[in-house]
């Protein structure tokens, strides 16, 4: 009796110590070696880089200097809401339309500035 229940403990020790299948060919052993096992996904460290730019921005002639002004800072809030249209990931820093200089041709005036972004990318690797 005592060597079937003896037998059977052996029996059911081995079978509940499975093998890990862990291969180690190939491994230099002269060196040093972690090998680490971990559950989940690994992390992966984003980088990133900072670009720099600049844009004219020019509004439509006019022949009113407010007018010309007014074309000006419509055309800075449709290039601000363009470029910020792709902001999906948080990738713009700053945008600014500039400081803006209207000129004087005969009796139409332009306005123009210009614009300066500042975006991270993600560095390749």
């Amino acid at each position: 009796m005592k060597k079937i229940i003896s037998t059977l403990i052996v029996t059911f020790s081995m079978m509940v110590s499975a093998e890990v299948g862990v291969k180690v060919d190939k491994i230099d052993s002269n060196q040093d070696t972690t090998i680490s096992i971990q559950k989940g996904r690994a992390t992966v460290h984003k980088r990133y880089l900072l670009a720099e730019g600049e844009q004219e921005i020019v509004g439509d002639v006019d022949v009113v200097r407010k007018s010309a002004e007014m074309n000006w800072k419509k055309e800075c809030n449709e290039w601000r809401k363009e470029f910020r249209a792709d902001n999906r990931d948080n990738k713009i820093i700053s945008v600014s339309c500039g400081r803006m200089k209207c000129n004087k041709d005969g009796v139409e005036t332009t306005c123009a500035s210009t614009a300066k972004y500042k975006v991270k990318t993600l560095a390749e690797e």
